[in-house]
């Protein structure tokens, strides 16, 4: 799959293409279902099929709050490419598109940029400078500049539909069962593992730290859950962790929000690589104790309790 990260200024495609269209953050069921129905018309015509998702989220050139992301970059490419995507337009949503009338996004981005033979959105998709632009609107202008459009109805997940909303307050909530229903698997926080303190060395319980561009998280605590190590020659196996999301109160006031995962038996260097972790068992809130002392026996008492939870659950 392609990964394509601004929109072409002129028409440069040799054929036609399907077009996806959404911001597509945590690709949940109901991203799954356009995905899908974009997949099945590509085959069914012969056409490639690709998507087009913003990053930053128009919020961010709207001036509005921009929601925060659930999905790594690099995991949303890599379901792209394993639902048959071949091109994924990640780009910038601009003042400048979004200024673009309904008419005039579909004639210039839609039918002149992208070259679309059939665009597929969701139910209730709007499109437009003041998102005026409707699903019914979309389909009289694709009559007139040449492409088909398929409205896709919402994947309803205990009778509601699925959104990137619903997924955000289940997974900020540490309604983590909630969240593996609305994606179909569980949510995964991925991340690159920086230099700490190093602190929970010198007490025997050595952390990888991770810096992540996702910003939906579960809420503060001690979590046990699963980890894996992704390289080159993809994923390792999957190992238990206990790990703290927060501030660290017993440090200390002030410090910056983080995320120390402690992984189960194992030894070595972590530095600079990437974890993908699945935070499945919430064990207590973060708490402030007396000393380091005490936080270490909590620890170990955490340690012991993840590993008995984890039994039998690091495998699939």
């Amino acid at each position: 799959m392609r990964l394509i990260t601004q929109l072409p200024e002129a028409a440069t495609l040799r054929r036609p293409q399907v077009l996806a269209i959404g911001v597509f953050d945590g690709l949940h069921r109901g991203h799954l279902a356009v995905l899908a129905q974009a997949v099945s018309q590509g085959r069914a015509l012969g056409l490639p099929v690709a998507a087009l998702s913003f990053d930053p989220a128009p919020e961010a050139a709207l001036g509005q709050s921009i929601p925060a992301r659930l999905q790594h970059p690099g995991e949303q490419a890599e379901q792209f490419k394993a639902l048959g995507l071949d091109r994924l337009y990640r780009v910038p949503f601009t003042p400048a598109l979004g200024r673009l009338s309904a008419q005039a996004f579909a004639a210039r981005v839609l039918a002149a940029r992208l070259a679309c033979a059939q665009v597929v959105v969701g139910h209730g998709f709007r499109f437009g400078a003041g998102a005026l632009g409707t699903v019914d609107a979309l389909k009289r202008l694709g009559l007139q500049l040449g492409f088909g459009v398929s409205e896709v109805a919402p994947a309803r997940v205990g009778g509601h539909p699925a959104s990137s909303t619903r997924l955000r307050h289940a997974v900020q909530a540490g309604r983590m069962a909630e969240a593996q229903r609305l994606l179909g698997r569980p949510w995964r926080l991925r991340g690159t593992v920086v230099t700490g303190r190093k602190l929970g060395r010198t007490i025997g319980f050595p952390t990888a730290n991770l810096a992540s561009p996702q910003s939906a998280l579960p809420p503060r605590g001690v979590w046990a859950g699963r980890v894996r190590v992704l390289g080159p020659q993809g994923p390792g196996a999957w190992r238990g962790f206990v790990g703290n999301l927060g501030v660290r109160p017993t440090l200390g006031q002030g410090l910056a929000p983080s995320i120390e995962l402690h992984l189960l038996g194992f030894t070595g260097a972590l530095v600079g690589r990437t974890l993908e972790a699945e935070f499945l068992k919430a064990l207590r809130p973060e708490k402030r104790f007396a000393g380091l002392e005490a936080l270490k026996a909590q620890i170990g008492r955490d340690r012991d309790r993840a590993r008995a939870w984890l039994k039998g659950r690091l495998k699939g």
